[in-house]
């Protein structure tokens, strides 16, 4: 075993020499059995062990039990164990996710946690390894779960065996060409006593009644090796998979046309003109840099997919966790809840008041425009201020300039020297195609010249942003 673990984390490029290894450990078979293997390697690849066990409270008694097994074995070999206590139960219903899903967010939260704690007693990034004990195993029930659900070549790739999560941390999976079989034979040859989480033995989870009932099942049924099946159809998929990712991490920097921390602006004519294969890793790479990875399905990427190639230039779906996918004319903006709410928040009234009343009214000149509203009735008809919108420009817009004229929004922006990149995010107050008020980004106002406030003005309506 020791030599098969030293070829694979060699040819995987997994860890390397003078490393700090943050090892997830259970206390279960599979991470007692990698524990072991890495101090055996320890010795000659001078690594350094950081163990951290995580109790999520769901079985009270035998949580705690795991917890003071994993303390004592840690210590018994020289090592310091990290222990973590949570009420995972409590954070589920708080997410509103399952209890697996909790654990598992909690887990690698708590990984992440030890990564920055080494990184503050100066230890280099690069120099550290988060290493996780998924097996052979638990490589066929994921693909298999996975394939239930639905998913796509990037779900039926399985578990990668070296990924880089949202902090930047490395991970790392040295047992997942290892069968459970191969491990408990290791645990007993070198009397190891692993605790044992009996819960694994129910039905109560989906993946326990995959392992427990239809894998055995689909064994007995109609392919022995199923499990072996399994595991070289994820590795075709993870090909082709790595093959399409690759293609949108070349092509997606010149995809940008904005970035900003929340919010990413994408060339729209040419994110029409990929694949859609690239197109839909196109978005999630750029939804992945603004927060969100992992909760967008078949579903989802077919309301983007519509929202694309919709002909409404201010067409938009909302997405899990609030975030969303929106034309901004030709090109698609990517927005995470932060940016969606200061869009919601951004909101106006109007008031309908005497010349008189409002020339001793002070209001602030970047947050309040004022027109001569008979001037507009007559223009717009009864009922105008109820079609007043706050959007963003669109083919065709056009603003009032003196002598009876229109100026295209676009030519007006030209003209008043406003970057491209901040173009698609100017809020203009509208009524149809016509603009009334331009409110640029340095807090500068234009207003249309045709209902400007005049001796003959008797009745005015302000409107203000709140």
């Amino acid at each position: 075993m020791i030599k098969k673990i030293r070829e694979i984390i060699r040819e995987q490029d997994l860890i390397r020499e003078n490393q700090h290894i943050v090892l997830g450990l259970s206390g279960g078979p599979d991470s007692v059995c990698l524990f072991h293997l890495l101090l055996q390697l320890s010795h000659e690849m001078s690594l350094t062990i950081h163990p951290v066990h995580v109790n999520h409270g769901l079985r009270p008694g035998a949580a705690d039990e795991d917890q003071r097994y994993t303390e004592a074995l840690c210590k018994a070999a020289g090592c310091t164990c990290q222990s973590y206590v949570f009420d995972c139960a409590a954070f589920a219903r708080q997410e509103r996710i399952t209890d697996e899903e909790a654990g598992r967010k909690l887990r690698y939260g708590a990984f992440a946690e030890t990564v920055e704690g080494l990184k503050k007693k100066g230890v280099p990034p690069g120099d550290i390894r988060i290493a996780v004990a998924q097996n052979a195993d638990d490589q066929a029930e994921t693909i298999l779960f996975r394939l239930l659900r639905g998913a796509g070549t990037e779900g039926l790739s399985g578990i990668r065996s070296k990924r880089t999560d949202e902090h930047g941390n490395i991970i790392v999976r040295p047992l997942l060409t290892v069968s459970r079989r191969e491990i408990l034979a290791y645990c007993r040859e070198n009397g190891l006593q692993p605790r044992i989480d009996q819960t694994n033995g129910q039905p109560v989870y989906t993946r326990n009644r995959i392992r427990l009932q239809l894998i055995p099942y689909l064994e007995q049924e109609y392919n022995p090796e199923i499990k072996d099946t399994l595991i070289r159809m994820g590795a075709s998929a993870a090909m082709d998979a790595d093959y399409l990712r690759r293609q949108a991490q070349r092509l997606y920097p010149g995809l940008l046309l904005e970035r900003k921390e929340d919010r990413l602006l994408l060339r729209g004519a040419e994110l029409r003109q990929l694949h859609r294969a690239v197109r839909q890793r196109i978005l999630s790479l750029a939804f992945g840099e603004i927060g969100l990875r992992d909760d967008l399905s078949f579903v989802h990427y077919e309301q983007c997919e519509k929202i694309i190639f919709h002909g409404e230039p201010s067409a938009r779906c909302d997405l899990p966790r609030g975030y969303r996918l929106s034309r901004i004319y030709e090109d698609v903006c990517v927005s995470a809840p932060s940016a969606v709410q200061r869009e919601r928040d951004c909101r106006f009234r109007t008031e309908v008041m005497t010349a008189e009343t409002f020339s001793a009214v002070r209001r602030e000149k970047s947050k309040c425009a004022v027109f001569d509203y008979d001037q507009m009735e007559k223009t717009f008809g009864e009922g105008f201020p109820d079609r007043l919108r706050l959007d963003f420009r669109q083919e065709g817009d056009v603003i009032a300039i003196a002598g009876g004229k229109h100026k295209k929004i676009q030519d007006l922006f030209v003209d008043c020297k406003v970057p491209r990149e901040q173009r698609s995010s100017v809020r203009l107050l509208k009524l149809g195609s016509q603009v009334l008020w331009v409110i640029f980004p340095d807090g500068k106002c234009r207003y249309s010249a045709d209902f400007k406030l005049s001796a003959e003005t008797k009745k005015v309506i302000c409107v203000e942003i709140i």
